[in-house]
Parts: C-alpha cells; structure tokens; sequence
C-alpha cells in the first residue's frame, strides 16, 4: 500500500510541476513583448531588467531628447498589472528608465481586439448573420491582435486562451461540436496564432479553411437522429489571457465587446424545405409584384406561373412576366434550346414546366418560368411584372426541388385585377384659349397615360392636345400625348392651349390606359373630362368722360383668358401719345391710373384710349418702338418690328386719324390681339352755382352746383356772407350773418360732378348774401348772390351782382325745411350782433 501510495504521490506531484508552469507560462513577458490592457500578474523581469520604473512618450516625439510623457513605477516586475486606469490612451512603447536616462524598450502594450465570423467550408463563404445548409461543414474566422500571446516563453497547448461559444434556440452552449466521421473538435484552449485565424484548417498554421471538415449540420447521434436541428445559433469568441477580460470593462462594467470578447453573431442552420411567400396577394395590372424564396442556401430551385399553359400568351390573355435581368434568375432564350423548360414537375404526368405556361409567339413562354439560385442565407426575391395585356385573374406561382428522389416545393396565389384610370381639370372646366389647363388623374392599370381631344371639326378617332387637328393613330403611342405615372398612381399634364388650331366650344379630353384611340377603348380603362373653351375677352371704363386738368382719373376693366403680359394702354391726343402696360389680376381685373401729374400736362381737349389684350399667342403684336417717347408703331407682321404708322417726326398721324390707323393694325387678320376703345376730355378745372333764388329766414334750404373736378377726391370750400358785412371801427357795432363748410365731390352724369351745400338761415336776417365756392387743392373758383327776405314777405325783383365781381343768376327756388341734408358738412354759421355799421349805398341789382 505504502509503495502504491507513493507512486501515486510521485505522479500527482508530476503533475503538479507540469501543470504550475502551463498555467502560468502565458504571463512571462520576453523583452519587447506584447502586452494587453487588462492583463494581471505578468512577469516583466525581463521586460524591465531589473528597472523600478517604466517611461512612455507620445507618438511622434524624440525619445532621446524629449522627457517622457509618463512615467510608472514597476513595484512587482512578477506580478505586473496592465490596469486600464492607467493605460488606456497610453499605449505603444514602455521603456526602462532610470530616473533620468532611456534604458531598452520594455514591452509594447496594446488595445486588445477580437472579431469572430462563420465559414461555410463547403462553399468557401462568409455565412455570418445568414444560413447554412443542413449537410455542409461550418467554420468560425477569428480576427484578433493578440496572437502573440501563444508566442510568449514557456507556452503550452494548454495555456491557449481563446475559445468559441456556440449556443443552440434551446439555450444549450456546446463546449465541442462534431465534425467529418463524427470526431468531436473543442472550442476551448484555442491556440490562435494569426490575426485571421480558422477554427478547422488543414494547415498547422489555420490560415485556411477546410471544404470538408468543420461544423457538420448533419451529424446524426447513435439512434439516427439529427444532433443540430434547423434554427438560429448564436456564436462569439472570447479571450480571458491572465484574467484580462474580467478586468477590462466596457463604462458600464459589461464585457468589452469587439476587445476581450467579440460581438455576437448568428447563423442559421436551414432545412431542405422549400417556402414561396408573395408581397401582395393582389395586384392592379399594370404594377409589380414579388414573391420571394426562402430554402436551402446556394441551391437553385425552379418557379413557374403553373397551370397557366391553357392561356394563349396574347395579349389579354397573358399570365405575369418574370422580369428579365435578375440577380441569379436565369431564362432560357426565346429560340431555345429550353434546357431550364424540359424540367419535370412533381405530379405533371411527365410533363415539363414549359408545357405547363403558355407558349406565346415572341418569347416562347421562356418569361413564365425560371431557375433561381438562393443566396447565402437561402433566400431570393424574384420580380414579376404585369401589363394591361395580363389577364385579370387568380395565378398560382410554384417552386420546386428536386433532390435525388426527393420533391420540395411551395406555392402562392396573387390575383391580378383590372386597373382604374381617372382624368380632372382643374378649375371650374372653363377656360379661355391662351390658358395652361392642368389635367390631373389616376392610372393604377399602366406606367403611362395616353391623352387625346374630341370636339368640333376635329378628327373623329380624336386629335393630339398639343395639335388638335392631327389624329392620334390607335397603337401608336407616339402619335399621342402622354403623361407618366408616378410611384403613387397620378399623373399630371400642363394643356397649353395658345396658339392651337381650334374655336371656343365644348371639348372632351380622354386619359387611356394604353395608346388607344376613340374607336377602340373596349379593351383599356379610360375615362373623360368635358371641357369648356372660350375666347378671350375684354372691356374697360373710364372713372369719368371729362376730366379736369390736375385731376387724376382711372381706366379699370376686365382681361379674361389670364394673359400674364397684362394689357397695353395707348392714349392718344394732338401731338401727345402716352402708353403703358397693366398688369391683371388672378380675378381678371386691372386698373390704371393716369396721375394728375400727367393730366396737368394734357391740353385741353379730346383724347382716345385703346386698351390692348395680347390674346392666344400672349404677344402684343403692335407695339411703340420707345414705350416712353413713341416715334413709331410697330407690329409683328410681315416681320417682327414691321413699321406700321409713324405718330412722331415727319408724316405723324394725330390724335383721331392716330387712334383709327392703331385699331386698323389691331384689326388685321394677321394679328390675333383684341382691343377696347373709349374717349375722354380734359378741360380747364371749373365749378359753376345753380340758381338760388329767394329764401325766407328761418328756412333750411341747399345750395347746388356742378364741377368737373373727380368727385371723392376733391374738396370744395363753401362760404356764404352778408353782403352788407364789412370792416367796422373798434367804437362802432355791427352785425354777421353767414356760413361756411368744406364739402366732398359727388359723382354725377353727363361728365360733370355735383355738389351741395346746406344753409340753415334760422339765425340769418334778411339781406343779400354773397356765396364763394373755391378748391381746397385746385385753382377754381365761382360766386353768386341771393336774398333773404322775412318769412311771408312780398317777393323782390331778383338780385343782380356788383358789376366788379362774376354775376351769377340767381332764381331757383329753395328747397322745403323738412327735407334732409344732402350731404354732411363741415359748416359753421354765425350770427355776431354789434352796433349797425354806417349805412353803405345799396347794391345796383339790375339783372
């Protein structure tokens, strides 16, 4: 027993010393090593030589001239810590140091870095975050810096520090995983001696993958059942090399992925099951549709519209085009041969994929099935299309495999429908010739609306928008306007409709689906929109026929068919021209002023105003040569700036004969413009006293006159004295009877304004009064005289005014008391009683 139990002590101890120094081996640091941030107990002795101190510089600086950046204290060279506290943006080159000279380089200290992927061997591909299929080798791909751990004095197998954790759906985490004749390879102690680094190699060195070992996703247990099952696994690389991962954490003191520990990363293993799913379940015709193929990973499968070989592949009676030039989506060639065709389905009796679609006279079919390779994660979105000669129906679209004797497939129904197409204008579907019309509306059947017109003498099959007299000629689509269809279904088309050959009517705008004429829309989604077109038109007024000289006045009108030139203004007198251009309003108005500054520069006189509309063509097509000072007037026809009449210099029309040549040239066939004519006279400013007649006191009455000054914008100041007032001496009395007022303009007719004073002679005494008229702003002024007798006195011959002033005759009769004023005024009425002045000789009142 004793010499057993010494044997036994004997190999335990062995043990003990073979074991001490392989846990310990990757922490003794040669000279110039490597050494990560985070790693615990390393010998540096012959790192530092004996050294108590390490010093460090910044990038870039001389390390022989320059003082270290930092320096630390070496305290334990056999139990050394690279704490991330202190050397976390510090890393590089450590050297001895002495206190005050650089000895050798001690270590180089480093950010540790880890990456894993996953390698499907078999393929030779990058599987990470995809799918492998069940029967092929995976692999993991280590990238890290610090692979020169395992280089380090002393290294055993078993010091290797890296491992590889794959976790199951189940939650299971494999510390081994079965390879090629059911070996088990580990994932732990992991000797990774390359910065790419494969788990299962051929070479010593693990530079690159095997094809033909690794990861088996097939491998079966002794009972035959399958050890991996399809699903999603979750894999990452770790490294704890002298505790460095449980000392250096992240801020928030989690693991340092993409440092000690790798992000993590998945893959899926995936069965032989097929599956076929589509984005919709019904489409408009005329749209995409997409159904997408989810299998084993690289394998090709094929996808056909299935049942579909009944239908004659002519149009309207197609099925879905798989659309052309798709990523690992191949066809056969419409000529063959039809090596992908020849495919025998499952359950078709023998017969193959190509008798299954229609055999249609351009393509042959070949656009009705393909053969599809999956990607890396087993998955491919194939693209189909339909047009307006789809058929509107259910379709079943199918994938198949075959392996060995063995079928996978999957089907999915999408139901194709008829599209809808709708046309508006906008607006009140009223418009004048020269207008933009803007047509708007929906397509859900095609990527293109075709647009053509219906109406009056125009082609009975309908006519182009942009050329309404030339037909549109069916299944030609050049032959119509056409308008794209956006992502959304609308469309939009701006109508210009100047210069076209057409009337004012009524018209019918169509928007078909395809490039269909008015005789064979039976087999399109159309609809319609009636217009109105209309001529342009325009009319204007003067704000007076008579204006006096310093007044301004106004030309206001309407311009309809929105002529973004405005309107041109001429107006024309002896030896004067004036023009000008308005702009017109969004409600067709527009309005010019002629400012009193001009008409005070305006002889007295007659003057003839032609407003000018532009028309289809938008265009004046007679015009002055200088808008400001006009010599000649010129017009677009035979050629642009053709003279037509002169109106300055030598042989000038005026006035009358000026305004007649003008409208003739407007008039001319070749001219499209339409224009509006008026006349007005400026005179001198005058204002004239109706009749007064004799008024009693006590009597409210008006007093009434014209002017042909513009009314609102002129002031009249009204004054009514006694004429016996006059200046009296500071010891005489005397007596005032009077008012006074400032009253507006007031429109008339017959080119003259009116106005009107009220007179409210209550505290009036009987005497003859003076009445004075005059312009607040204008130089005009007019007096008449008038009596005021005792209410029930005899009547007296009328009054006849002072042979040095204006006479003004005077008869009307006054107004009842109880009538109301007229118009409001600023009057004020006076009666001052003082001692009677010296009595004055009376007035001669001979009429």
């Amino acid at each position: 027993m004793n010499a057993r139990f010494a044997v036994v002590m004997m190999v335990l101890v062995a043990l003990a010393i073979m074991a001490f120094p392989a846990t310990a081996a990757i922490n003794k640091i040669p000279a110039g090593g490597e050494v990560f941030l985070g790693e615990k107990g390393l010998d540096v002795s012959a790192a530092t030589g004996g050294s108590s101190q390490i010093a460090w510089w910044q990038p870039g600086t001389n390390t022989e001239t320059e003082q270290p950046a930092d320096i630390q204290q070496v305290t334990n060279a056999q139990s050394f810590y690279v704490s991330p506290d202190i050397f976390v943006g510090k890393t590089g080159n450590w050297y001895q140091w002495n206190g005050s000279v650089k000895g050798p380089l001690a270590f180089n200290i480093k950010e540790p870095s880890l990456n894993l992927k996953v390698w499907d061997g078999s393929v030779n591909e990058d599987v990470t975050g995809k799918a492998i299929p069940v029967g092929n080798y995976g692999n993991f791909v280590v990238e890290t810096n610090m692979q020169s751990i395992i280089t380090r004095p002393g290294y055993q197998p078993a010091d290797a520090p890296f491992k590889i954790k794959v976790k199951s759906a189940d939650g299971g985490v494999y510390t081994n995983l079965v390879g090629n004749n059911g070996k088990e390879i580990s994932l732990t102690n992991l000797a990774v001696n390359q910065q790419l680094w494969y788990w299962v190699s051929p070479d010593e060195k693990h530079t690159e993958p095997a094809s033909n070992d690794g990861w088996n996703t097939a491998a079966e247990d002794k009972y035959g059942n399958r050890m991996y099952k399809a699903g999603t696994y979750t894999v990452w690389a770790e490294c704890n090399a002298n505790k460095m991962k449980d000392q250096y954490k992240s801020p928030d003191g989690s693991d340092y992925t993409g440092k000690t520990i790798s992000a993590v990363k998945s893959v899926q293993i995936a069965t032989d099951q097929v599956k076929i799913e589509a984005n919709k379940d019904t489409v408009v015709r005329g749209n995409p549709f997409s159904v997408t193929i989810t299998g084993v990973p690289n394998a090709e499968y094929y996808v056909w519209a299935k049942g579909s070989g009944s239908m004659t592949g002519q149009p309207d009676d197609q099925p879905p085009m798989i659309l052309s030039t798709q990523a690992d989506v191949k066809q056969d060639a419409a000529a063959g041969p039809y090596e992908i065709g020849k495919y025998q389905y499952e359950g078709g009796a023998g017969k193959s994929i190509k008798q299954d679609v229609p055999d249609d006279p351009e393509f042959h079919g070949t656009k009705f099935y393909a053969l599809v390779k999956l990607n890396s994660s087993g998955t491919r979105t194939v693209e189909w299309k339909t047009s307006k000669d789809t058929k509107d129906k259910k379709y079943t679209i199918r994938v198949e495999r075959k392996s060995g004797s063995q079928y996978k497939s999957d089907e999915v129904d999408v139901k194709v429908e008829k599209g809808d197409v709708t046309i508006v204008a906008s607006g009140d579907q009223s418009y004048y010739l020269g207008e933009e019309v803007k047509l708007s509306g929906t397509n859900s059947e095609t990527d293109v609306t075709y647009l053509f017109i219906t109406g009056p003498n125009l082609p009975n099959a309908g006519g182009m928008l942009k050329s309404p007299r030339k037909e549109v000629n069916n299944d030609q689509p050049a032959s119509f306007d056409q308008a794209d269809v956006q992502d959304d279904d609308t469309y939009e088309f701006k109508w210009q409709t100047a210069n076209l050959e057409m009337d004012a009517g009524t018209y019918t705008v169509y928007a078909v689906s395809a490039p269909r004429d008015k005789d064979h829309l039976s087999d399109a989604q159309y609809d319609t929109v009636s217009l109105v077109i209309k001529k342009p038109y325009i009319q204007a007024t003067a704000s007076a026929s008579v204006v006096a000289k310093g007044d301004k006045m106004y030309l206001r009108g309407t311009a309809e068919g929105d002529p973004s030139k405005g309107v041109a203004i001429w107006i024309l007198g002896k030896n004067k021209v004036l023009y000008a251009t308005e702009s017109v309003n969004d409600d067709m108005s527009f309005e010019h002023e002629i400012k009193s500054a001009e008409t005070a520069s305006l002889y007295a006189g007659q003057y003839f105003v032609v407003i000018q509309h532009p028309m289809y063509n938008n265009e004046f097509d007679v015009y002055p040569d200088n808008p400001l000072e006009p010599q000649k007037i010129l017009g677009a026809y035979p050629t642009r700036d053709s003279e037509v009449f002169r109106i300055g210099g030598a042989g000038a029309l005026q006035g009358t004969d000026a305004a007649e040549a003008l409208v003739r040239a407007i008039d001319s066939a070749m001219v499209d413009d339409i224009y509006t004519k008026m006349q007005f006279l400026v005179e001198e400013p005058k204002v004239s006293i109706n009749p007064i007649g004799e008024q009693a006191v006590g009597s409210k009455f008006e007093i009434t006159g014209t002017t042909n000054l513009m009314y609102d914008d002129n002031d009249l100041l009204v004054e009514v004295t006694s004429s016996s007032f006059k200046p009296t001496d500071k010891s005489q009395s005397g007596e005032f009877n009077g008012a006074t007022g400032t009253i507006k303009v007031q429109q008339g007719t017959d080119g003259l304004n009116k106005w009107s004073f009220t007179v409210d002679a209550s505290t009036f005494k009987p005497d003859e009064y003076i009445v004075r008229v005059s312009g607040v702003t204008t130089d005009v002024v007019e007096t008449a005289l008038f009596n005021v007798v005792e209410a029930g006195a005899a009547p007296v011959a009328p009054v006849v005014a002072p042979t040095e002033a204006p006479v003004v005759e005077v008869t009307a009769e006054a107004p009842a008391v109880e009538e109301p004023v007229a118009e409001e005024t600023n009057a004020t009425e006076t009666n001052t009683t003082e001692e009677a002045p010296v009595a004055e000789e009376p007035v001669n009142k001979t009429a």
